[in-house]
């Protein structure tokens, strides 16, 4: 029909679909490809619960407090039907990398680590090459730094923080065909 393929497909999907099958291969675990597309999105609904958790309790220091996130994160329709067996689509993966995308920011921030700041990256990228709403996540990082600016809480740790997402996250972001046109 015209339309070319490898550039205008956010491969991440398959490439997650791909890993867990040779994964669970190396384990001893033969399972058939067909059955892992199945089985993704509820594998990665756990992950998201897992996630939010995470990242309030990094936020407010109180572990209820990520209990309760995650109970609400777990029964919102939109991310359940997005988490149904069957459903191999790019949200079902990609909703678990924004998330954790900010679970890894916000412990990025708050430890000033130049680990914590490539991890969260390298989520990013993952978060870039599975799905379009990678958008949100550039606008919003950077919308937070501005508004420690305004704020007067920019600190050493924001800077490095930010100065390793910022570009690590732009030259991988490149390597993505569909975004790099």
């Amino acid at each position: 029909m015209g339309r070319v393929v490898g550039g205008t497909v956010y491969p991440g999907i398959m490439f997650t679909a791909c890993f867990l099958k040779w994964f669970a291969a190396f384990l001893g675990f033969p399972i058939d490809i067909r059955n892992v597309c199945v089985f993704m999105a509820p594998f990665f609904s756990g992950f998201q619960s897992m996630s939010v958790y995470n990242m309030l309790k990094q936020t407010t220091n109180r572990p209820e407090d990520g209990l309760f996130a995650a109970l609400f994160m777990a029964i919102v329709p939109s991310i359940i039907s997005r988490g149904c067996a069957g459903s191999y689509d790019n949200e079902a993966v990609a909703i678990w990398a924004m998330v954790n995308t900010f679970y890894l920011w916000i412990k990025s921030c708050n430890t000033g680590s130049i680990l914590w700041s490539v991890l969260c990256t390298l989520n990013y990228f993952y978060m870039v090459a599975s799905w379009g709403g990678y958008s949100f996540i550039i606008n919003i990082i950077p919308l937070f730094v501005i508004g420690c600016i305004f704020v007067n809480k920019l600190g050493n740790r924001v800077v490095v923080a930010y100065s390793v997402f910022y570009t690590l996250g732009t030259l991988l972001s490149a390597l993505i065909p569909f975004v790099n046109f």
